[in-house]
């Protein structure tokens, strides 16, 4: 009896087993629909920006088809998401959806890419300067108004967006946007962070280099810019261009390692030496020679940096920095209690 009940159970156990399987098959399989690749625990995101320099001569036709046809061009780089400038097509306010988001859906599911896109929106009988965000299936998935028009927008009609900026979910993590002269409210920039955003796209009508570069540096998170003149560009954690579009390619591209995390050279030169001799082309390892930095990150999608974190007992540095000042204020407290001073 117990041995037929053994075999019960193991036959249901199987069972139970191979519908975990059927299932880890199905979820994988949707995964790869979505994407055109497997995801896995470390998102490696391909990111492509359009700048629309110049782009009144191009096709000898609209900014519309002029941008459709840079983004045909950035789809040899298979994308995960592209973003287009602020108003790229220069056309007169339409409702969300509309004739633009129809067209771009149609261009985002044929890629099976998301796509950020600056327009004029009509929407409750007010007019906003907009970025849409359409998912990999071309359906719209989030928008986000301009929140600082410019005083000539104001006067032109445009109304100003909600006061608190807006993180977007997307199959590989968080996002943020922000358009234009938004750049110039940092407080914003960092509240993106706070909420989990690993990257802000910045549809503008000009590059702002100098500040998005501060800006990636001070919250640690990858800045893509699409602008309506001039270069756009993709910048590091740490600001440094990764790539940037020119006079002979108007778009940019680039696989970005969300997992990327800074850290202070101090208590990490032999644990890093260690990490890079084990897992060697599995990670990347940028060393600031002059500001006693590194950033690390994993290029396996089933590794991430937390991994490499745990096994190493690396501290990023605003970890490193939260447990100095901590030792400072401690410092502090046991000298005003011996009744000593702190210069």
């Amino acid at each position: 009896m117990k041995q037929d009940t053994h075999r019960s159970l193991a036959g249901k156990a199987g069972i139970a087993a191979a519908y975990t399987a059927a299932a880890l098959v199905f979820v994988t399989s949707v995964l790869w629909g979505q994407s055109g690749r497997a995801a896995g625990r470390n998102p490696l995101v391909r990111v492509v920006t359009i700048s629309q320099d110049g782009a009144s001569s191009d096709s000898g036709g609209t900014l519309l088809e002029s941008a459709m046809e840079r983004l045909n061009q950035a789809a040899s780089f298979r994308p995960d998401i592209a973003c287009l400038p602020e108003l790229f097509a220069r056309s007169a306010a339409e409702p969300v959806p509309g004739p633009t988001t129809e067209r771009l859906g149609d261009w985002a599911r044929e890629h099976k890419c998301y796509v950020i896109a600056g327009i004029k929106k009509l929407a409750g009988g007010r007019t906003y300067n907009t970025a849409v965000l359409l998912d990999r299936q071309g359906r719209l998935a989030g928008q986000f108004d301009k929140m600082h028009p410019t005083e000539s927008e104001l006067q032109q009609g445009i109304s100003p967006g909600a006061s608190d900026p807006t993180v977007f979910e997307t199959d590989f993590g968080r996002i943020g946007v922000q358009i234009c002269f938004d750049v110039n409210w940092w407080d914003n920039w960092k509240r993106l962070k706070e909420e989990g955003a690993r990257i802000v796209f910045f549809p503008a009508a000009y590059p702002a280099a100098t500040q998005l570069s501060a800006l990636a540096l001070m919250n640690q998170y990858f800045v893509v810019s699409s602008a309506g003149t001039r270069a756009s560009r993709i910048y590091d954690i740490t600001g440094r261009v990764l790539a940037n579009s020119g006079a002979y390619q108007q778009w940019a591209g680039a696989e970005l390692p969300l997992g990327r995390r800074l850290f202070e050279i101090d208590f990490h030169t032999q644990k890093m030496r260690a990490l890079q001799q084990k897992y060697g082309s599995k990670v990347d390892v940028v060393w600031y020679h002059d500001d006693d930095w590194f950033t690390l990150a994993s290029l396996d999608e089933n590794l991430t940096v937390d991994d490499l974190q745990k096994e190493f007992g690396l501290t990023p540095l605003d970890e490193y920095r939260v447990r100095a000042a901590k030792a400072v204020e401690a410092a502090r407290t046991r000298t005003s209690q011996s009744g000593g001073t702190v210069q």
